[in-house]
């Protein structure tokens, strides 16, 4: 009597009677991003539908990537897009997962997935060091342009960047300013030592 019990679950899992996992298991989806490539510093459109067996309200779809917080949006199976504003460099990516909200399993896959390479976007040059009119033409050559430009006190600088906002290496959309700080000998009395 043991055995015969034991087949019959091995033949019935525990979870067949969740109403969720059919759509789960058989669901299929798309995934799409335009415009592709992305810009950086503007808007990009995530597209995805998805269809699946006995899909409920115990099934929904998770998105991942940027513009999107898995921990609190899930939608409903179907179709739909979102706007996400691009702020990431490289390549972004987006998946789409089909989860089973029912208590007792839990039941996710992957249904698609898109990488699209991220343009528009460059770093900003370091000219710490530079006179200002090397600083410009560096910051030109790379897409920028000098923006506020003051002074301080720097005797290891004087004449030269001693600051720049924002830092070398920052991700800026081409166009955009960097404001420039020049050192500058302190007024006498004081000298640079």
């Amino acid at each position: 009597m043991v055995a015969l019990l034991a087949t019959a679950f091995a033949v019935t899992p525990a979870y067949a009677d969740d109403p969720g996992l059919n759509c789960a298991v058989s669901a299929t989806g798309s995934l799409s991003v335009s415009p592709s490539p992305v810009v950086f510093g503007q808007n990009a459109q995530v597209l995805w539908g998805a269809d699946g067996v006995d899909c409920g309200a115990d099934d929904a779809l998770q998105i991942t990537g940027p513009g999107f917080d898995p921990a609190t949006e899930i939608f409903p199976v179907g179709g739909s897009s979102h706007p996400v504003f691009i702020t990431s460099t490289g390549t972004v990516t987006w998946n789409l997962t089909v989860i089973d909200l029912s208590s007792d399993t839990g039941y996710s896959r992957v249904l698609a997935s898109v990488a699209v390479p991220v343009t528009g976007v460059s770093v900003v040059p370091n000219v710490l060091g530079d006179s200002q009119d090397q600083a410009a033409r560096a910051l030109s050559a790379a897409g920028y342009v000098v923006g506020e430009v003051g002074t301080v006190v720097d005797c290891d600088n004087v004449n030269r960047v001693s600051r720049q906002s924002p830092s070398a290496g920052t991700p800026l959309v081409p166009g955009s300013s960097v404001a420039l700080t020049i050192g500058i000998k302190p007024a006498r009395p004081r000298l640079c030592q």
